[in-house]
């Protein structure tokens, strides 16, 4: 696995200008937060929403998702105003490693914790306008590498540096923030984050757009016990999580349910990979573990199964780069794709 994570910012409200929607929804899908009384869900890149961070510290952090000594994070982000301000950053466990921070002029600070590199030159990004950001680093105190690219064109990179800040030679996840000092927010939408392993998506994927597709109908596999209605995918379908206002579920090893989804619509390049998102929760004492499920044709493919291990809700993602036949994911497959859940 090369892909790693997929963001768009589409399912956490749709309000623009309010918070996310319910409270706690993003935390729910990422493991460390700061100030989300500082969120906004705002319009975004291209259609459908972003997410806006609005001042004093606000931040949300990934799970730990890699060992492999290269990661690269891809997303589009808008500055309302120009200051000093760590957008993103990686992290090995809890230790800041290389990150970028925004300077009045508009230029940008590559660093390795608290240390300056190199500063951008002539780069001169301005407030209010989206960005394609791409940040590639090779993790090693003394022959790493780095590479930043703005809309595609490198900008500032080098070899043979110290881009190690912890203890491992690699850095396991990222952060998105804005400044804990100034009301400086930032805005974020369709993003990637990939490690340098596997044959495909190991590298610079360009200008990228993430978009949401959710359930439109049932098919033959709906076991899942329904809350009320007469059909399992009207439950799962909101536009956000309404929680207990409607839901399927079954306490039944290897019952299954699995939809049909929208068309995907307005994408005419190729496509990386999609991520399946399910929020799910425990509703009794006894532990259970979720299969995600893809279908396609006469072929199956089920994720490894994972622990929910919480009564609260949670929200499980299973990225897939190939589709269930092991080829690479065109709008064909897709729309022929179903998508559902299973009890492990």
């Amino acid at each position: 696995m090369a892909l790693l994570w997929i963001e768009g910012f589409e399912g956490f409200g749709t309000s623009v200008g309010n918070a996310p929607n319910p409270i706690g929804i993003i935390e729910r899908k990422y493991s460390t937060d700061g100030q989300a009384s500082n969120w906004d869900i705002e319009t975004g890149r291209l259609g459908g929403y972003s997410l806006q961070l609005d001042y004093s510290g606000a931040y949300i952090q990934s799970t730990a998702l890699t060992t492999d000594a290269t990661i690269v994070v891809g997303f589009a982000v808008k500055f309302k105003d120009l200051g000093n301000n760590t957008f993103l950053s990686l992290y090995d466990g809890i230790t800041q490693g290389m990150n970028l921070r925004l300077t009045s002029g508009g230029e940008i600070i590559i660093c390795r914790g608290v240390t300056s590199i190199e500063t951008t030159v002539g780069l001169a990004l301005v407030a209010d306008a989206w960005y394609y950001i791409e940040f590639k680093v090779l993790c090693n105190n003394t022959t790493g590498t780095y590479e930043l690219r703005v809309g595609g064109s490198d900008v500032a990179s080098d070899s043979g540096v110290d881009t190690q800040a912890g203890t491992n030679a690699y850095h396991d996840r990222f952060r998105l923030s804005t400044s804990s000092s100034s009301a400086y927010a930032a805005s974020f939408d369709d993003m990637y984050c990939l490690d340098g392993s596997g044959a495909v998506n190991n590298d610079f994927l360009g200008n990228m757009r993430v978009i949401a597709i959710r359930p439109d109908g049932d098919t033959a596999a709906n076991a899942w016990t329904r809350s009320a209605g007469a059909e399992n995918f009207d439950l799962v379908n909101e536009s956000t999580c309404d929680d207990d206002t409607g839901y399927v579920e079954s306490a039944v090893s290897t019952t299954k349910d699995l939809y049909t989804y929208d068309a995907v619509a307005e994408l005419a390049d190729s496509i990386k990979g999609i991520q399946i998102n399910t929020v799910c929760r425990e509703t009794d004492a006894n532990s259970f573990s979720l299969i995600t499920v893809a279908k396609l044709g006469a072929t199956e493919s089920d994720s490894a199964a994972d622990s929910i291990g919480t009564t609260d809700y949670i929200t499980k993602t299973r990225l897939m780069e190939t589709d269930p036949t092991g080829n690479a994911w065109t709008i064909a497959n897709i729309d022929a794709s179903q998508f559902g859940i299973k009890v492990n």
